[in-house]
């Protein structure tokens, strides 16, 4: 059983032990929090000691590995702390809100040789690991297109926060590179490495919520296809989706229902247009056949959140027991973080950004 340090103790902590806690996987061997509170009251239903700083806890004996949780804000100086001690790391997205920050992240463990999962959810989605799946088996030729769409009302998150909450980072930084990062991970897993990034950023109102009222940004992927992600929190309903276009078929999938629909291009010409096409006169029955093939193949998908959580999991137990590297490491953080900063600079500076091979932005000389 992998006995688990624990760096930070909130919501997400809870959610991410309570989604295997009856497999006897892990168990918590210790825990630490600025609020002893919150420690104590974890620890007094999981177990573990309560440490009083994050030096005891990382040095705290028998620990099998380290699951940090806090303010985005937080988690590059814990990283910094628990990498040196040499056990495996489970980290929560965002690492930074600096690409290069998390590439110098990215050495220190490679340094160390211990293996960093980070909790980018959006990949563990049980819609998005059959997309994944159905993308490496049937291939989908030249990829023309994926675009993403990201719509909130952005009132109501800052509302509560100010009414509730005055002092919560969610009123001190960009939904982009904090929420979004999910959906530029599974982005590029979909599309493959990004080089450059144009967006066209508004912000006209004035509310403390540093998020874009709008952004839409075009993306140029390394093998040569379109790319678009549509970031807005002045939309009045929500919409989580996904478009992917290829020449050999296309999906949809939209996060919140659970579901994708899958467009297959006919295979063959006689698909393509029909068995007998000189006796179709009328342009609608020429078709009929192809527009018969192209109709989707629908996939419904229950327990999503729930299930991610599980394979975030499962997947961290698999890295700590079994030696299997993570699916998302710090290599990939730096690529994402490396791309919403593209995405937000872009807006920002009114020009094109170019992205290293490493998926860090480049800085044009004489411009920060």
């Amino acid at each position: 059983m992998i006995r688990l340090g624990l760096y930070g103790t909130g919501n997400r902590t809870k959610a991410l032990l309570d989604s295997l806690c009856n497999d006897d996987f892990y168990k918590v061997h210790g825990a630490y929090d600025l609020n002893r509170d919150s420690a104590e009251a974890l620890t007094s239903k999981y177990g573990g000691a309560v440490c009083r700083t994050p030096e005891e806890l990382v040095s705290l004996e028998g620990v099998d590995a380290f699951l940090i949780s806090l303010s985005p804000f937080a988690h590059a100086e814990a990283l910094r702390k628990t990498i040196p001690a040499g056990k495996p790391v489970f980290v929560e997205k965002p690492v930074s809100f600096s690409a290069s920050e998390v590439a110098e992240l990215a050495a220190l463990a490679e340094q160390h040789r211990v293996p960093v999962q980070v909790g980018f959810m959006r990949r563990y989605l049980p819609e998005s690991i059959a997309a994944l799946a159905y993308l490496r088996e049937n291939d989908p030729g030249r990829l023309f297109c994926v675009d993403c769409n990201w719509f909130h009302h952005g009132d109501t998150e800052m509302n509560f926060c100010l009414f509730q909450q005055p002092g919560n980072f969610r009123l001190q930084v960009s939904q982009i590179p904090f929420h979004c990062c999910h959906m530029l991970d599974l982005l590029l897993l979909m599309g493959g490495p990004v080089r450059r990034v144009s967006s066209q950023r508004i912000k006209v109102t004035e509310r403390p919520y540093p998020s874009p009222d709008d952004l839409i940004a075009n993306l140029e992927f390394a093998n040569g296809a379109n790319g678009r992600f549509h970031y807005s929190s002045m939309v009045y309903y929500t919409e989580m989706s996904y478009r992917f276009h290829a020449e050999n078929y296309s999906f949809k999938m939209n996060a919140g229902m659970n579901q994708l629909e899958f467009f297959r291009r006919p295979r063959f010409r006689t698909s393509q247009i029909g068995s007998a096409p000189s006796e179709r006169k009328d342009f609608h029955s020429f078709n009929e056949s192809y527009e018969s093939f192209c109709r989707p193949q629908i996939v419904n998908f229950s327990q999503s959140l729930n299930a991610a959580n599980e394979n975030i999991m499962y997947d961290f137990v698999r890295m700590v027991r079994d030696g299997v590297p993570p699916a998302a490491d710090l290599r990939t953080a730096v690529r994402v973080q490396g791309l919403a900063e593209a995405i937000e600079e872009s807006g920002r500076l009114g020009r094109p950004v170019e992205l290293a091979t490493d998926g860090q932005p480049l800085k044009e000389k004489g411009l920060s």
